[in-house]
Parts: structure tokens; sequence; C-alpha cells
């Protein structure tokens, strides 16, 4: 496929920076998502997984990555029902998360990127415990700044196989004092920004088999406590992904997507996803929260366009499959991931 190594080259800068792009923390409580780092071996790489390669040196790039997840909708009356029982509990139906990342290749084997997000969270509601539902509205603003490293430890050509060290910190730079309609504050949960310093680090591994390449990786984050006395809890988040780049063969699938718009020179892939993650219960002054938390594993195809190895789009819808959740926590509905990246 590939009629030279520096053509070989090209697309592993482009697959790289696609992948890089979508690295976020971890979410609160499962209203975020997560992202990956590195690429494909310049032939198909992941959209949320983190692969283990680093961008070349010299590589620069800035994005745009929207996240949105729907989860379900309690009635008031369900709420109240709870807050009968004595039950504080608190839902958010809609949460969109916006934002900027920059990223670089500092050398071949190491890479580094930072996203400032600006969070969305629409339509919370709470019991406090009570028969009475309060609807306290919106919370938004800037959320914590993330920066990612990735250290390509592995790089074995003749088996095809990457490993890769990962490691991460969000600092406590976002909006935590946001106030509802009633002027109080939005729990720490709710809150654009958390006020913790949350380091992160793992693993990740890459393979090529055939006209697929194979990426998985594993990370854990640890939180610190943060605004009003509130510690989120650890997250451990994993990923596996099967990645396709369309063209390799003349099948049905490669003749369906266009190669050229106009001049424009078009790359596709298709990406099947499993990205999962656990949250360990929040504590809050020491108490834990029983309705927050658990394990939540989505099923995420994916689609990638790159138009002339300069703009990249790419677009992953994830489906939760497991959801494992403490006490009565909200189950999403569905997760959409979409980026639009300049390469420079």
């Amino acid at each position: 496929m590939f009629n030279n190594r520096l053509q070989f080259k090209n697309y592993l800068v482009i697959i790289l920076i696609s992948c890089l792009v979508f690295y976020t923390f971890p979410a609160k409580a499962h209203h975020g998502g997560e992202g990956g780092l590195g690429g494909g071996a310049g032939i198909a790489g992941p959209i949320v997984t983190i692969p283990a390669y680093a961008l070349p040196k010299g590589s620069k790039f800035v994005s745009f990555i929207t996240n949105y997840i729907n989860a379900d909708d309690f009635s008031n009356g369900k709420l109240s029902q709870l807050g009968r029982r004595g039950e504080d509990y608190d839902i958010v139906e809609n949460t969109l998360s916006p934002s900027l990342t920059f990223g670089l290749g500092i050398t071949n084997k190491l890479s580094f990127s930072a996203q400032i997000p600006y969070t969305f969270k629409y339509g919370i509601r709470t019991t406090g415990g009570t028969p009475q539902v309060n609807s306290q509205g919106n919370a938004i603003g800037v959320g914590d700044i993330n920066f990612f490293s990735l250290y390509e430890f592995i790089h074995s050509e003749k088996y095809d196989f990457h490993a890769a060290l990962l490691s991460g910190l969000k600092i406590p730079s976002g909006v935590a004092q946001d106030r509802n309609r009633q002027g109080g504050l939005f729990k720490a949960e709710h809150q654009p920004g958390t006020g913790s310093w949350d380091p992160q680090i793992g693993l990740a591994f890459s393979k090529h088999l055939g006209i697929f390449h194979i990426d998985s990786n594993g990370m854990y984050r640890f939180s610190t406590k943060g605004v009003q006395n509130t510690i989120l809890g650890d997250v451990i988040s994993y990923n596996l992904a099967v990645s396709y780049l369309i063209g390799t063969k003349e099948s049905f699938i490669d003749k369906i997507f266009p190669s050229h718009i106009g001049k424009k020179k078009l790359d596709w892939h298709l990406i099947a996803e499993a990205n999962g993650s656990w949250v360990e219960k929040p504590k809050v002054r020491d108490q834990r929260e029983e309705n927050e938390g658990g394990t939540l594993i989505y099923l995420s195809p994916g689609i990638r366009a790159i138009a002339n190895k300069k703009w990249i789009a790419n677009l992953s819808v994830g489906l939760p499959a497991v959801h494992n959740l403490n006490g009565r926590r909200q189950t999403p509905n569905v997760r959409v991931i979409f980026g639009i990246t300049r390469v420079f």
C-alpha cells in the first residue's frame, strides 16, 4: 500500500496527531470522556484508546474537540420518591465539553499535549434528601487544564510491536465556585473545575496484524482533595481498539467512501473500540457517596477522514454495553465525541 518509507512516515504523523487530540482525563462519576494519545502505525489508529506511538519530533497540531453525553432523565416524580426515603440524589441530564488541545512531538520517543476544556452541565436537579425536587439550572465554565505525556520505550520493527509509558496531570485551573439558581454552590462533582491536583499513570500497547491494527491501554488516576472538602474518587480506565484503513483492498466497503472531493485527497479509517472505566465512590467530608461511581463500558464505533494530510475529522459514538454503577447512579444513553484538527 505504501510506495516508500517517506509516505509511511507521513501517514504516521497524521494518525498519531488525530489520536493524540482526543485525550482527556477520565470523568467525574462517568459524566465526561476519555481519549487517546498516539496512533496506529501509519495504517489506522483509534480515537479514544491510547496507542503506544510517540509523535515524530517536531510534529505540531491544534484541535477543537467536543464530547457530549446524554444520560437517563429521571422524572421529578421518581426523584421525589427517592427524596422521601431520605436519599440525597441528583442528576445531570446532558453534559457538553468542548475543548482546545495543543500537541508537540518533543523527540521521536516523547510526546506532549495540553488541553483546555469548557464544560456545560445541563439540567441539574437534586432532592437534598427531601421530597422536594430542586431544579438548580446549568453549571457552566472553564474546566481544569490537562497535561499529558507519552514515552515509547519499546519499538520493535521486527515484530511490529510497540509499548509506551503514559503519564499526566490535571491542575486545579477551572471554575470551582459556580452557583445554582438558588444562589448556592453547585456540588463539587458538578463544578466545571475540581480544585484538585490529579496525577495519572499507565501503559499502552500496539500491534499491527495484516490489514488491522490493535491498540490497548490502561490508566490509573489518583484523585486528591479538592473544593468543598471533596475527593471525587480514583479512576481506572481501560481501552481496546481495532482499526482498518479503507482502501487497502478492493472490497465493497472500500468503494463506498470517495478518495477525492474536488482536488482534495481523502483517507478514511474505520474504528471499533471498547472503552471502560471504574470510578471510586467520591468522599465528601470523609463520607462516601453511595450513589456515585462504579463500572461503565462503552462499545464505540468510529470513523476518521483526513483531507490532504492537513485537516482531520474524527467521530466516535459510544453506547453503554456494561453498566454496573453504584446505588441509583444514572446510566448514560449515548456518548458522542467529535473533533477537527489542523496539522502544521
